[in-house]
């Protein structure tokens, strides 16, 4: 019975070191270690957080969807945690991926918005979405916001996917092509695509380590609520 107390605590700090030591890595092989790209510069230094970013951002949405659909299912109120601690850190690097593809977009192009690109406004849309999740969960309460919550969750899915074919079945020529899978290999050199790769890592272990103790602070909440429901 014990084993949670002390598993659970010991996973989240080999979780929050290997991301410290991951996301070092990163930043170091991003602002040092990696060339510069043939056409964009030391733009491409801006792909480094924004790649990262996004495909992160579709993790933690896609880890809400789940929790959501088996919350529904089971109605257990772990699940309705989890998807509440993964909509959080997926909202915050939604807006990294955004800020940072803005950038991109001024500096290597000349625009900061350009509503003919369906991966922009699609990742705009998603983001909408989420942070409309979790303010629902702030204007309703116990298993009416659960359950709410986790239908708008549920209802982004075709987003997340149509955000994700975006560059394949609409044509537009604005957002970058795809770098890592792609007809013919990266398209990239090996020094940069490693770079991307490390970047992705390092922000992956940062979710799972935010994920992790996130739920845990949930809860904690929890339990204070029910002794505080108890002692009143």
């Amino acid at each position: 019975m014990n084993q949670p107390t002390t598993v659970w605590p010991r996973l989240q700090r080999g979780l929050g070191w290997a991301a410290a030591i991951s996301g070092i890595a990163a930043l170091y092989i991003g602002l040092v270690g990696s060339p510069s790209e043939q056409f964009l510069g030391d733009l491409v230094r801006i792909l480094y957080v924004h790649a990262g970013a996004a495909w992160v951002a579709y993790l933690a949405f896609g880890v809400t969807a789940l929790a959501s659909l088996v919350f529904l299912w089971r109605r257990q109120r772990a699940w309705d945690r989890l998807g509440l601690a993964s909509a959080e850190i997926g909202v915050v690097l939604a807006s990294l991926t955004l800020g940072s593809g803005m950038i991109w977009g001024r500096a290597a192009q000349g625009w900061w918005w350009r509503w003919e690109d369906p991966r922009l406004v699609l990742t705009l849309f998603m983001w909408f979405l989420y942070v409309a999740y979790l303010i629902l969960r702030q204007f309703t309460e116990g298993e009416r916001r659960a359950l709410l919550s986790a239908v708008l969750a549920v209802i982004g899915v075709p987003t997340m996917i149509l955000n994700h074919v975006a560059l394949d079945i609409f044509q537009q020529r604005v957002h970058p092509q795809r770098t890592f899978i792609r007809e013919g290999g990266p398209a990239a050199s090996e020094p940069i695509v490693s770079a991307l790769l490390l970047s992705v890592l390092a922000y992956t272990l940062l979710y799972a380590w935010l994920l992790l103790s996130r739920v845990r602070l949930e809860q904690a909440r929890d339990v204070t609520r029910a002794k505080g429901l108890e002692n009143g």
